[in-house]
């Protein structure tokens, strides 16, 4: 059992740059750094301007335009995340049938409003990890591969322990031996990432409210409603 688990994830290493995801998962990565970073500085705003406004009668009002934004926001960023990784998804959006009341009812009690928050919190961390994950790995990668084309008394390679002078062919090709397998491995991590935000998406998106209604209508449309017997 053990050595089938080995040559299994041996097998998912060696074959990351063969597989599509990989590729769509780079995408959904390289988007998610500014989208996160995009949301953290949006809602960084709307939270500071909804409390601001806590101690005034408007205090309802903001609280109920960030959680609306929020729900919006949510909304989209699963769509783009169900056409990228193909992860069947349907976000959740209040119903607008139901009237202002029952609308902001809605938004605010839902069961699927707070995950959606959650669900950006997720987004704001992916964001950190998607950015030191390629920006370190496709950097050195990059820088590695072209050694043998560029090698010479001044170029060298730092790392925790030292200096590494790449000034001969054979230790140019080493480097790119290395800058390979940095790829490879940077490959595998994009690859790994995105089954991971598939999965938390598919957790958290579920597109099901916990009260008596369900609304599963996009900000866009005037949205469906079923009431359960």
């Amino acid at each position: 059992m053990t050595t089938t688990n080995y040559r299994d994830a041996l097998a998912s290493f060696a074959g990351a740059p063969l597989d599509p995801r990989t590729y769509r998962s780079l995408l959904y990565l390289a988007l998610a750094v500014p989208l996160g970073f995009g949301y953290l500085i949006a809602f960084s705003v709307a939270g500071s301007l909804s409390l601001g406004l806590s101690v005034t009668i408007l205090a309802p009002v903001a609280l109920l335009g960030t959680l609306l934004l929020a729900v919006a926001v949510v909304w989209a960023d699963a769509k783009l995340t169900a056409g990228l990784l193909g992860v069947e998804v349907s976000p959740w959006f209040p119903s607008r049938d139901l009237g202002v009341v029952e609308f902001c009812k809605q938004l605010a009690f839902a069961r699927s409003t707070w995950t959606g928050l959650l669900y950006l919190c997720w987004r704001m961390v992916l964001a950190v990890i998607a950015l030191v994950v390629l920006t370190t790995g496709l950097s050195v990668a990059s820088g590695l591969l072209i050694a043998p084309l560029a090698y010479g008394e001044f170029l060298l390679v730092d790392y925790q322990l030292g200096v590494y002078r790449v000034n001969t062919l054979p230790r140019a090709l080493g480097a790119a031996v290395v800058g390979g397998l940095v790829g490879l491995l940077t490959l595998y991590a994009a690859n790994l990432l995105g089954r991971v935000a598939a999965a938390v998406t598919s957790t958290l998106i579920d597109g099901e409210d916990d009260g008596d209604t369900e609304a599963v209508g996009g900000p866009g449309s005037d949205g469906t409603t079923r009431s359960d017997t």
